[in-house]
């Protein structure tokens, strides 16, 4: 969080004193922990996609009185956050969620899509292998990253053997070294991990397939967010996807 996003949190919290006060909007929000490229820290600072269009976001509706905060930089899972969401209520909404039945049960309301993401697969460059359908994964080791929706997409595949990690860089070395053929996750974050953990030289994204899911991330809100709020951040969600704001953030990672 850059240093002038903080002050702006901090004299925000201080004149609202709440959620709302003299026509402004407070929204309270966590950050994902360890979430690259959407959440992580660099040297103490938090970064990533999510955070750049929070505070593109913000910058775009000062001029209404709307505002998006993390006070204490507070970081969770996303389980949790859900639960501080519709639950606790401790915050008003959530950037970079899937869209689910369960979450709409439980009250939640959603923004238009923010970015899409698809699930898809790394394998070592020296691997032929060709993604055609289900069929093509028959008798083949896949890495997945534990309690991640890649571990049900996977499991739900017979004839496959699932082998899950506790983190996505145990599974791509894992790939790199041979003990496994292939590793799922959605295409941002695998990306991503390649690059981060320097494994470029090996590894590659399988591309040009159909994918076995493709679920783009929203904002979620709390179900006490009023619904002409979130048609004003939807406004400007729609206007950083047409003047190719939201693409250069998400070229950055």
């Amino acid at each position: 969080m850059n240093k002038l996003f903080t002050v702006t949190v901090l004299v925000t919290t201080l004149l609202l004193g709440g959620n709302t006060h003299a026509g402004q909007t407070l929204l309270r929000t966590y950050f994902q922990n360890d979430a690259p490229p959407r959440y992580y820290e660099i040297d103490s600072i938090n970064t990533g996609i999510c955070i750049d269009i929070i505070n593109e976001i913000n910058a775009r509706l000062a001029i209404k009185g709307i505002v998006i905060v993390n006070i204490e930089s507070q970081k969770a899972p996303t389980k949790r956050i859900i639960h501080y969401l519709n639950v606790k209520e401790e915050i008003e909404l959530f950037v970079g969620g899937a869209k689910t039945k369960t979450r709409l049960r439980g009250g939640a309301q959603f923004s238009i899509p923010l970015y899409p993401l698809n699930g898809t697969f790394a394998k070592r460059q020296d691997n032929p292998f060709v993604f055609v359908d289900k069929a093509s994964l028959k008798g083949l080791t896949v890495g997945v990253l534990r309690g991640s929706r890649s571990v049900v997409a996977m499991t739900n595949i017979t004839d496959i053997l699932v082998e899950q990690s506790d983190t996505m860089e145990q599974s791509l070395k894992k790939l790199a070294a041979g003990r496994i053929d292939l590793v799922y996750y959605h295409d941002m974050g695998l990306a991503w991990q390649i690059k981060s953990f320097k494994l470029d030289d090996r590894l590659e994204l399988v591309n040009q397939h159909d994918y076995i899911e493709s679920n783009p991330h929203h904002i979620i809100y709390s179900k006490n967010v009023a619904a002409d709020v979130i048609e004003k951040i939807d406004v400007v969600i729609e206007s950083m996807q047409t003047d190719g704001s939201m693409a250069l953030i998400l070229d950055k990672y």
